[in-house]
């Protein structure tokens, strides 16, 4: 599920009729009144299906199995935290704030290191193994060079929801776009 506007975007889990995948829906007034808010990830129950124009409205919202505040995404199987190794050059501190936030989470964190193209392949080993010493075992990629990309895919083609967060600048949409 995705929200936009004052819409959500619901997924279907089987394809509905006409080979619909998705409806765009709004949110029951008894949903909005009771206080339960709606987030990306949320499983939900649609009703008043207009299959024609591929519109309903979500009646109810299944239990969550986790829930991450910022950014607000319901059942969240892995954290995926981005940092660059180079521009801008890694910042130890910076990390750390983003993988412990990544931790409280209580989900599986992923740690991806970008733009590894950019340090020499001495350097990309430093740091690996200076994070292998945290825990961590990092996935070094490069969106340009297209290396470490399919290990990547493989690695959130397992099932479930994967958040990407880190820095400002660290090339997280040229992930997505790769």
């Amino acid at each position: 599920m995705a929200l936009e506007a004052n819409f959500c975007r619901v997924h279907l889990g089987a394809v509905g009729p006409g080979g619909a995948w998705e409806l765009l829906c709004v949110r029951r007034t008894r949903l909005g009144k009771s206080g339960q808010r709606i987030c990306v990830g949320d499983r939900v129950q649609v009703e008043g299906i207009d299959w024609s124009s591929r519109r309903g409205a979500i009646a109810a919202v299944a239990e969550r199995h986790t829930l991450l505040e910022r950014p607000a995404v319901a059942n969240c199987s892995r954290v995926v935290v981005a940092v660059a190794l180079e521009q801008p050059q890694l910042d130890p501190l910076q990390l750390t704030r983003f993988l412990l936030t990544a931790e409280r989470t209580g989900v599986a964190v992923e740690l991806v290191l970008t733009k590894a193209d950019l340090l020499s392949a001495a350097d990309q080993e430093a740091w690996r193994e200076r994070l292998r010493g945290w825990g961590y075992e990092p996935l070094l990629v490069s969106s340009q060079q297209g290396e470490g990309i399919a290990a990547l895919r493989e690695r959130l083609t397992q099932p479930g929801i994967s958040v990407l967060c880190g820095p400002s600048g660290v090339g997280k949409s040229s992930l997505i776009n790769a």
